[in-house]
């Protein structure tokens, strides 16, 4: 019987696509220190490129000296009861973490650095995972998680990290990770990954009915994930009826029962709404039809959306 392993869930390359997705649909907001501002798009895309194709060519002592380029000066900015400083990677974070403040009753001001101080802490966890010291890994991973508390990569890859640190595994931190991630993810890769993560973790601890069923609902959203598939085989060899007799439907009630998300959380339709009325107010139709289909991948019954979409 092989070795049951999990795979990495994230890889640094998805930091091209939301950071590509991120330039298209928006403007950083200014920040309060003038000089300190950067280029996004040439610090960011350069130095992403530069330090994932170091990583490739497993030159870790110059990824690592970009990496701390990255984060370099994020000392200065220090949260205050009033303002707080935060680096996200798109609009659609900002005004997440907004709406967030706004539900929890935060009165403090958001700045939006332009750094990609996130990112830095990031590549700098998966540098040092890769040397194999996994606590500072994770220390590293849990900066990127302050600076960016709304990118649901970062608590899915936290989950990861949690499920292979040395010794005993605190299982229940590790659902509480992909819980998050899956709360977090505006999208169908991201929540079906957090959603496979879970699967994994309930498996670990012997619930095999909970674990087959994030597996076969995160199939529902990723139909071609091999990852999902093995944990489903792994499972029916063991427990051949319980996969017989569970399907979607089935799948969705036992998440549910257990209040594990079922769906991509509608508050991320609260928020393309208030990126559409920013686009609209900046007269930018073509990113504007682009939030109307991604209301329409979270809620395809939304009829504002098909009616604005219709009327280009």
């Amino acid at each position: 019987m092989k070795k049951r392993t999990i795979l990495c869930l994230i890889a640094g390359f998805w930091l091209l696509g939301s950071l590509a997705t991120a330039q298209k649909l928006m403007q950083p907001a200014k920040q309060g220190n003038e000089a300190a501002q950067v280029n996004t798009t040439v610090l960011s895309n350069q130095m992403m490129i530069t330090i994932m194709a170091r990583m490739k060519n497993h030159d870790l002592p110059e990824a690592k000296k970009i990496a701390f380029e990255m984060i370099d000066g994020h000392e200065q900015y220090i949260d205050t009861p009033t303002m707080e400083y935060r680096c996200f990677s798109s609009l659609m974070g900002k005004i997440l973490y907004e709406v967030m403040g706004e539900q929890s009753g935060s009165k403090r001001t958001i700045n939006w650095l332009e750094q990609p101080v996130a990112d830095g802490f990031y590549f700098l966890a998966m540098i040092a995972y890769q040397e194999g010291n996994k606590a500072k890994a994770l220390d590293y991973l849990q900066k990127s998680i302050q600076w960016d508390p709304v990118r649901s990569a970062f608590f899915a890859e936290r989950g990861y990290m949690l499920l292979n640190q040395e010794g005993s595994k605190d299982l229940g931190m590790v659902a509480a990770s992909y819980l998050k991630a899956a709360d977090l993810a505006d999208n169908i890769e991201d929540f079906a990954a957090a959603i496979r993560g879970m699967g994994f973790t309930y498996v670990e601890k012997g619930d095999m009915e909970t674990g087959l069923a994030c597996y076969i609902l995160s199939l529902k959203f990723d139909p071609s994930s091999k990852a999902a598939k093995y944990e489903v085989e792994f499972i029916r060899r063991r427990n051949p009826l319980l996969v017989k007799n569970m399907d979607v439907n089935g799948a969705a009630a036992v998440l549910a029962e257990r209040r594990i998300p079922t769906r991509i959380n509608p508050v991320h339709v609260t928020v393309l709404w208030r990126l559409a009325d920013q686009l609209v107010k900046n007269k930018q139709p073509r990113e504007l039809k682009a939030v109307y289909r991604r209301i329409l991948l979270i809620d395809p019954t939304n009829k504002e959306a098909k009616a604005r979409l219709g009327s280009f």
